[in-house]
């Protein structure tokens, strides 16, 4: 439904309803709708930080809960949906997974996550990416502990082409419903009732093949999501739906369509015939965000004329969508429509019927977390990993580089160079506390699920020193063009680029030339191919060789395409290791502590950021550890902690990088 289309129809629909109301005729019916959104909750049902071992008011669904209630007492005609990024992300799934290789936990009870939701009364639920993170076997097994249904239309059980012609979907076996017509009683103003079906259609990012490589390929297939959408809206049309709901777990992106396109909202909300639009993925706020853009409309939440909501993250947000749907020959369309979003409210507490059905996995999980690895000699922490080398992820780097050189030992791998390449997970996408901090004392699991968020596998890639340099051009993208001889206030950060695409790759030596324009986009697409960042590029003391082959030991995210880095995806692979990295890395650690020594946990300094000039500011945590360590270098500078409710640096603090 485009904006000039549902513009027509309102005022086709408003003279209709003039005219009638002239002629003495009945009113058309009217009844009003509430959809309501929850996304990217990454297994966050309470308001807890596992890598903090403390309470926390900034997310969780326990405080989404009192919203959803509020919602349902404001209107008497709600529907509840959720866009996936459900089932890992927050230690607790982590800890199911565990349990469910160790007893069979699903067996005999439900996953926390739908302990709490079974509560809420959902109406339907959509797959986000990160569901697939511990494999299919394992995602059907907790799905089925869902006392409502999940919809997903682009993921397909793997089928040879001569099985389905050309977008005769129906042809093939979906791996989840594609989409679902459910029927609902709507009462009207006057308390009349009325009966409406509302289609609701899933769609996930088609990535999930190169970021979950291990776990599907050779067993499903991705289709296009707008594809998809295109296909099937129609269909649930000609089946009778009244209201059309598509929940994408897809962030929002202005360029021209491309196929498989990963943040396909804006071109969803164009597909004719979709009703109302819910998004994720992106952990971004819409109404809210993407300000400015032509087609994007803040105030009432519309995108191409059509209302969607994107909630947030990790239970931050509640997304509504209020519509008025009016009858006319036994059609009901949209005449009405308001989309926003309610941030939650600590000061009301949490819900306590969630608290207490999930407290036996909450407690179970920080057990769990406990367990002693290695004692530390100094703090670890993420404050500043994208202004200079940092320990966090040097010792993710040290670790794959351990593992690697133990295959090669073993003959599993060539005896070639070895580079290792990681980014750092925690630096402040989520919120003003989402940095790794660990005190100076025992490094425990705990610990290894903050250094590692993710559960990725080990993957090596092989690569030229000409590939070395272009995967590092493209992680350079992290940081703006700086004007050297500005004495304006400039950004160092680009939000656009995702800090866990922030690869450093430890075995050379680099600089990162902030005077010159960044080679590519956050797309991964060059922008400047004249451009070069990456100086002082140098291996073993002398400047690197185009020509000389590396191992890369990185991700199954990385080594898989995800990121769209340069000269890599799958055929750049040499080795997919079955075993996680956050498992690698405990192996590490225990192996350097089995000497009974503390481990000194300290970065090397093969990279840094030349600025030549420039006043130059960037944000990080405003606690007193991130202070504490920006008075220690040269290279920072406190400013001051942003206090204002509508700039998004809120609660973040200011520093300065001084020019070097």
């Amino acid at each position: 439904m485009t904006l000039m289309k549902n513009t027509a129809l309102k005022l086709l629909l408003l003279s209709s309803t003039l005219l009638a109301g002239c002629s003495g005729a009945p009113e058309a019916p009217q009844v009003e709708v509430r959809l309501l959104q929850t996304t990217d909750l990454h297994a966050n049902m309470m308001g807890f930080d596992y890598y903090r071992n403390a309470p926390t008011e900034k997310y969780g669904l326990s405080y989404v809960a009192p919203l959803i209630h509020q919602a349902r007492e404001e209107h008497q005609n709600v529907m509840l949906f959720d866009n996936g990024d459900l089932i890992q992300g927050s230690p607790v799934g982590d800890y199911v997974f565990h349990r469910q290789q160790q007893d069979d936990y699903l067996a005999g009870e439900a996953h926390p996550v739908f302990k709490a939701m079974n509560l809420l009364d959902y109406d339907a639920a959509n797959i986000g990416n990160h569901e697939f993170n511990y494999g299919l076997p394992f995602l059907q097994k907790t799905l089925a502990t869902a006392n409502f249904p999940y919809v997903n239309a682009n993921v397909l059980y793997k089928a040879a082409q001569d099985e389905r012609p050309y977008g005769e979907y129906e042809q093939q076996a979906h791996v989840f419903n594609p989409y679902l017509l459910l029927e609902r009683e709507f009462a009207d103003s006057q308390g009349k009732t009325h009966a409406l079906t509302i289609g609701v259609l899933g769609l996930t990012p088609p990535q999930i093949m190169n970021w979950d490589k291990r776990h599907l390929y050779g067993r499903v297939e991705t289709l296009d999501m707008l594809e998809m959408a295109e296909h099937y809206v129609p269909l649930m049309r000609e089946k009778g739906a009244d209201l059309v709901v598509v929940i994408a777990h897809s962030g929002i992106t202005t360029t021209e369509p491309e196929p498989l396109m990963e943040n396909a909202g804006y071109h969803l909300a164009g597909v004719e015939g979709v009703d109302v639009l819910m998004l994720g993925h992106s952990h971004r706020r819409f109404p809210g965000d993407y300000a400015g853009i032509e087609g994007i409309d803040n105030d009432q939440g519309l995108i191409q004329g059509t209302p969607t909501v994107m909630p947030g993250v990790w239970g931050n947000h509640l997304g509504l969508i209020d519509l008025t749907l009016e009858q006319h020959d036994s059609q009901w369309q949209v005449v009405e429509q308001q989309a926003f979003l309610r941030a939650i409210k600590p000061e009301e507490g949490e819900d306590k019927e969630i608290l207490a059905v999930i407290k036996p996995d909450h407690q179970g999980t920080n057990t769990w977390l406990d367990q002693a690895l290695v004692p530390i000699s100094a703090p670890i922490h993420s404050f500043f990993a994208l202004m200079q080398d940092d320990p966090s992820v040097q010792l993710v780097t040290d670790a794959q580089q351990w593992h690697a050189e133990a295959l090669i030992a073993q003959g599993d791998l060539p005896d070639l160079p070895v580079l290792s390449a990681a980014a750092p997970f925690r630096g402040g996408r989520n919120g003003v506390h989402d940095y790794t901090f660990i005190e100076q004392g025992n490094l425990a699991l705990r610990s290894i699920s903050d250094l590692y968020v993710y559960p990725n596998t080990l993957q090596v890639v092989k690569v030229d020193g000409a590939g070395v340099k272009e995967w590092l051009e493209m992680a350079a993208g992290q940081f703006h063009h700086i004007q050297a001889d500005s004495a304006e206030v400039q950004a160092l950060i680009n939000p656009a680029f995702a800090s866990y695409n922030f690869d450093v790759i430890d075995g050379v030596e680099y600089r990162i030339d902030l005077s010159q324009a960044p080679k590519y986009d956050p797309q991964g697409e060059l922008a400047n191919p004249d451009s070069s960042r990456i100086i002082d590029l140098t291996y073993q003391g002398k400047p690197l060789d185009p020509n000389q082959t590396f191992l890369v030991v990185t991700n199954n995210y990385r080594g898989s395409g995800g990121g769209n880095f340069p000269n890599l995806g799958p055929d750049a692979v040499v080795w997919d290791d079955p075993e996680e990295t956050r498992n690698i890395l405990s192996a590490y650690l225990q192996q350097l502590a089995s000497d009974g020594k503390a481990l000194d946990p300290s970065a090397d300094g093969n990279w840094s950021l030349y600025l030549p000039g420039g006043n130059v500011e960037f944000t990080s945590s405003p606690n007193e550890h991130a202070q504490a360590v920006a008075a220690q270098s040269p290279a920072f500078e406190f400013v001051t902690i942003v206090e204002d409710p509508e700039d998004s640096r809120n609660g973040f603090a200011r520093y300065r990088l001084t020019p070097q």
